[in-house]
């Protein structure tokens, strides 16, 4: 199968390599010169988790490009960018996008499928989120960050043969995946959870799992996890994992040594997803009457943190 995959992030790159494994040909949509160029020279390196020798990494063959016109056709295409990239990265890509040839959205945030509908059919999109963790390293290599699941559905919420076929592909190459519907209730668990993980382990700049450490960081994670619930109630959101805690817990413990997206953006000097994360659940609160006070002080934080990074790299 032909799959482009639009970002060659880390988790772009981690779904690479599993994906290939399976002889899958892998075409990555990349803007950075350095990325396209290493990955076309060298592959992508992949080391796990636990790995400390430089031989230890290991070389899968991909190719790259700068600019989605470059691809012609396609039999799947996987986005990875980052949320304010969305509606670039799609436009560019849309030529690729049919019924026949879906989109999967693997993006942690809220307000991408939308942006997705602007330029695509509907029909043409699938929802998806991983709980898989994943570290770049330089300009063509991934850490496996931690292990995870992965949820793909339909927009409608149907179960169909499209959805069981791309979910048996994932799980054949190693993705642990699983087909669901009520799939926006769903990503509002992940969003709510990982907004919290990845916003207050970018202002500590520690690794996930340093966040279950000390009570006071446990309670404002949980202040956090408790207002997206509110506000995904208030919007009647069908949050489908009953312990938000647990998951919350859960995530941090399988991922505990992963430095996450957003303070990897943060120690690059790059611009986060705090507007798709924490700023989208003040968003939706504002629309219900809801104040989030620490959702805020979040946003304003990491944007500060933003600034002051971008200013000394």
């Amino acid at each position: 199968m032909d799959i482009v995959i639009l970002g060659a992030g880390a988790i772009g790159r981690l779904l690479g390599v599993y994906l290939s494994r399976c002889d899958h040909r892998i075409t990555f949509v990349e803007p950075r010169a350095e990325v396209v160029e290493a990955i076309n020279a060298n592959g992508i390196g992949f080391m796990e988790h636990d790995a400390t020798d430089p031989d230890a990494v290991v070389r899968v063959q991909a190719r790259a490009v700068a600019h989605a016109d470059q691809v012609r056709e396609c039999d799947l295409v996987l986005l990875a960018v980052k949320s304010f990239d969305t509606l670039t990265a799609i436009r560019a890509a849309s030529h690729l996008v049919t019924e026949k040839s879906p989109v999967i959205t693997l993006q942690t945030g809220l307000g991408n499928i939308e942006q997705m509908e602007r330029v695509v059919d509907r029909r043409a999109i699938i929802g998806g989120f991983t709980f898989m963790a994943a570290t770049a390293l330089g300009p063509g290599t991934v850490r496996h960050g931690g292990t995870g699941k992965t949820y793909l559905g339909e927009l409608d919420s149907r179960v169909t043969d499209r959805l069981l076929g791309l979910s048996e592909l994932f799980n054949n190459c190693g993705l642990a995946c699983t087909p669901v519907h009520r799939f926006m209730g769903r990503l509002w668990c992940k969003v709510i959870v990982y907004s919290a993980i990845n916003s207050l382990s970018s202002i500590l700049r520690v690794k996930n799992g340093r966040l279950l450490d000390s009570m006071e960081s446990i309670t404002l994670m949980k202040r956090l996890v408790d207002e997206g619930r509110a506000v995904a109630e208030a919007h009647a959101v069908d949050l489908v994992f009953p312990d938000l805690y647990e998951l919350l817990f859960s995530a941090c413990r399988t991922t505990a040594e992963n430095i996450s997206s957003m303070l990897q953006d943060i120690l690059a000097g790059q611009r986060t997803e705090i507007d798709a994360q924490c700023g989208a659940l003040v968003d939706f609160g504002a629309r219900a009457g809801i104040s989030v006070p620490t959702h805020q002080t979040m946003v304003e934080l990491v944007r500060l943190i933003e600034r002051k990074e971008a200013s000394t790299t």
